[in-house]
């Protein structure tokens, strides 16, 4: 079967729809009446004292309000997102993960199909093979509605030991269960916006469109800057809620399907796509007119590339994916892919109200372009302000002068095709993640070169644990298509790959952090489904 047959018959039986404002359909550079929503509210914050953050969060299932719907989703501490955790470099950060949560979203047409095989793993066969082949899942706590409840905590961004107690993705926190990280932040994090969220292989994306999702800042010396020191500061964190009719996140397979909602699921229900603002629906942003601010803004989608947009204001950049640039760029629009953050400065222009949006962006979905959404409503009223937008910011990470030690080449691709198991699959050098396996081992301490070659339709957001890169060559942007970012003194942790395209990345292996963690795909479908490898990070001349 091929994948337009596939996507014909999951898209019938979509019976879900997009909440989108009519406003958003079309998009103006003129004030519009728009939709008129709640004031953009702040997101709890803990700092730390003494050198010290110490905090519990508690994951469990919470009734929230969202515009006019009450939902129920797995929640930090019963808000979504959850709060902001802001902390200085050379501190400690100690985090007390408690998982409370319980299966939700189970299909009342029916289970979850038990003989679903995980990623890497044969059908089992006929129903004589299948009940062994359950009851072993069962036993394992590896059926689908016992993994959307196991869970980790993934700090992304922070440049820290992804072993033991500190970013250690391999850990598995049951329901009951409890654990405490401990992350001694480097003398060096760069000072910018970075986030935590669930990073558990196969409960990524459920837990992901539950809005599981909060923001960490590390204050630094941009913080120091004056004309950004006088700003008001916003953060901002983008959701997409992929809900039933009940107001959950479906326990079930999912597979890409055409239609306004990318997804559906295997028993198929009625489900939406719901895009909120600080967990909001079309909040409304206030300004005066002139009046600058710092917006911290981070996309923390499974799945949609956010082409944010705000016609009529003016936007300077100063940072990406938490680093702070060295001194401000001038930009219509800023991408924000799956997991990325970005820092600018918004110049407010004459009073009204403007729609701030998700502009209509093709990411190479086979379900095509996915629709413009209004996420918020930019209300300018009141006084004239005088904003100042700095010349200089800070000096920029530098990539140490050394020689490349080792260049590779890794090949991303999809298949649909049953062959490895229900569903869709997805690999990296045709192979699917399995944790038990090294697939690259680097030297701390060296720099390297990765070509990314994208043999697969969609896009895929290339997002590597603890060392970010930059950009050395991007080949095959589709034509038109002006949302790249490709300056190479620009720092990233994800990377989009063109769609048959591929992108070759530079990194620096930090000397002082060693261990075995990964990189993959950060839309979190595709994660959960395959495409994922690990690194090991040996110390300086251990390998061979």
């Amino acid at each position: 079967m091929d994948r337009r047959t596939v996507l014909k018959n999951a898209g019938l039986a979509v019976m879900g729809g997009l909440v989108v404002p009519r406003s958003a359909a079309s998009p103006s550079s003129g004030p519009v009446s728009g939709v008129e929503g709640e004031p953009l509210r702040d997101l709890p914050e803990v700092r730390s004292s003494g050198g010290v953050l110490d905090h519990q969060l508690n994951m469990a299932a919470e009734r929230v309000e969202v515009g006019d719907r009450v939902i129920t989703v797995d929640t930090y501490n019963g808000t979504m997102p959850g709060p902001i955790l802001r902390f200085r470099p050379g501190e400690q950060v100690r985090l007390l993960l408690r998982n409370n949560m319980h299966p939700m979203g189970i299909p009342p047409n029916g289970p979850p199909p038990l003989c679903a095989p995980p990623p890497g793993e044969d059908s089992p066969g006929g129903p004589l093979e299948c009940l062994p082949h359950a009851a072993g899942h069962l036993a394992e706590g590896e059926t689908l509605a016992q993994t959307s409840v196991a869970t980790n905590i993934h700090t992304h961004g922070l440049q820290v030991s992804p072993e033991g107690r500190a970013d250690n993705v391999f850990l598995r926190i049951d329901p009951g269960q409890r654990h405490q990280y401990v992350y001694d932040i480097p003398d060096d994090q760069p000072a910018g916006l970075h986030w935590y969220h669930p990073h558990f292989h196969g409960s990524t994306s459920h837990q992901g469109w539950a809005g599981l999702s909060g923001p960490m800042i590390v204050e630094g010396d941009i913080d120091r800057v004056p004309e950004i020191a006088d700003m008001r500061e916003r953060t901002m964190v983008i959701n997409e809620l992929w809900l039933n009719e009940d107001g959950e996140v479906p326990t079930a397979m999912v597979l890409p399907s055409g239609g306004q909602v990318p997804f559906t699921s295997v028993p198929a229900v009625p489900t939406t796509m719901t895009f909120t603002l600080n967990g909001q629906l079309v909040p409304e942003i206030d300004m005066r007119p002139g009046e600058a601010q710092r917006w911290r803004v981070l996309n923390a989608s499974p799945h949609r590339a956010v082409w944010l947009q705000a016609d009529g204001h003016e936007l300077y950049k100063i940072g990406q994916d938490g680093i702070p640039f060295e001194r401000p760029k001038r930009v219509d629009s800023v991408m924000l892919s799956a997991g990325n953050r970005a820092e600018f400065i918004i110049t407010a222009g004459d009073p009204g109200r403007y729609p701030v949006v998700a502009r209509r962006y093709d990411q190479g979905h086979p379900g095509g372009a996915r629709p413009a959404v209004q996420l918020g409503t930019l209300v300018i009223d009141g006084a004239t302000a005088g904003g100042r937008i700095p010349r200089e910011l800070v000096d920029a990470p530098a990539v140490p002068d050394l020689p490349v030690t080792r260049r590779r080449t890794l090949v991303f691709s999809g298949d649909i095709s049953g062959h490895d198991g229900a569903g869709v699959r997805f690999f990296i050098d045709d192979q699917l993640y399995r944790h038990d396996r090294i697939d690259q081992e680097v030297e701390a301490g060296t720099v390297e070169e990765w070509r990314l070659v994208n043999e697969d339709v969609f896009q895929h957001p290339f997002h590597i644990h603890v060392n970010p890169f930059r950009i050395v060559d991007v080949k095959g942007i589709p034509p038109g298509d002006s949302s790249w970012e490709t300056d190479p003194s620009i720092w990233w942790d994800v990377f989009r790959l063109p769609p048959k395209g591929e992108v070759t990345m530079r990194t620096y292996f930090r000397p002082d952090i060693t261990g075995k963690t990964v990189y993959h795909c950060h839309i979190l479908p595709h994660e959960d489904n395959g495409m994922m490898g690990n690194v090991l990070i040996s110390p300086e001349g251990e390998v061979t």
